[in-house]
């Protein structure tokens, strides 16, 4: 019987390479943990096709994006991060008989990932890890989004204190929940918020959240890190992993060899101490003040 495939997706943009770097290096992760006998496919939604030129092969797909596209995928309130969800979706109308399996750059498959697939062949959707439900939230911004949205509906969801936050460092969908209108219920739902002025700061994460939980939803933490809260770490690896694939002259299929025997034992978080938040704190504002971010 054969198994229903996988399409990774991925969105990448702007001149940082450390963001392609953790790209291509969490590709790898998931090749060297995918079980052989699963298809699976890449697509790279990105404005710099040129950093992917050493990916070779029906593997992998690039598809480039123009600024005219960004902007357009913006949407009618201009958010930033709706792009997110707008990149999912172009890739699953183009294979929407597939799992469509979205992750950020900052993370790796660590274990077999055998039985994430087998979830999603039953119908299961996958995000990272559930954050707080409206019911328990102590944070500052599921505080406010509860105050302000609380009973209200958007889109197809209306608020309740059991709708729950999950982390979109993965968001994989079922072939079976059709993607493509889950989706879209996410974008409508994205949209509706921004229209009522909910707290910006993680809608697009919300509208995944409540669209996907729409059918069963569970975490994909036992297979998948998401190292968030620690990139410099993670990056100071990663940068030393492609130094020695390019000096050795290695192949992509040569670099998940070299995974497989690669040490990961990096925290995935960091906590900041006072004074390491408050410097931040005031580099940000700086930074806004001078036009920097």
């Amino acid at each position: 019987m054969s198994k229903t495939p996988i399409e990774f997706i991925f969105l990448t943009f702007g001149e940082r390479t450390h963001y392609h770097s953790q790209l291509i290096y969490s590709m790898i992760s998931l090749v060297a943990h995918s079980p052989l006998e699963r298809p699976y496919h890449f697509t790279i939604v990105t404005d710099k096709p040129e950093f992917y030129q050493w990916l070779d092969g029906d593997l992998f797909t690039v598809v480039q994006v123009e600024e005219s596209i960004l902007s357009e995928w913006r949407g009618p309130f201009d958010f930033f991060w709706r792009i997110k969800i707008e990149a999912i979706l172009y890739v699953a109308k183009k294979n929407s008989e597939h799992h469509c399996v979205y992750f950020d750059t900052d993370t790796i498959a660590y274990t077999d990932l055998s039985l994430l697939y087998d979830a999603l062949d039953n119908g299961l959707n996958h995000m990272h890890v559930k954050e707080f439900e409206f019911e328990s939230t102590k944070g500052r911004t599921g505080k406010k989004m509860k105050t302000h949205g609380l009973g209200k509906t958007y889109g197809d969801f209306t608020l309740t204190k059991q709708s729950a936050m999950w982390n979109a460092g993965v968001v994989a969908i079922s072939a079976k929940n059709d993607p493509v209108q889950t989706l879209n219920s996410a974008l409508t739902a994205c949209d509706a918020m921004c229209d009522d002025g909910m707290e910006r700061k993680l809608i697009e994460q919300f509208s995944l959240s409540l669209a996907l939980q729409a059918n069963k939803l569970s975490d994909a933490e036992d297979c998948i890190r998401h190292y968030w809260g620690n990139k410099p770490q993670w990056d100071n690896l990663i940068t030393e992993f492609f130094t020695r694939v390019f000096l050795k002259g290695l192949s992509f299929n040569d670099a998940v060899e070299m995974f497989k025997l690669q040490s990961h034992d990096l925290p995935d978080v960091v906590k900041e101490t006072k004074l390491e938040k408050y410097k931040n704190s005031i580099a940000k504002r700086y930074n806004k003040l001078t036009g920097k971010l």
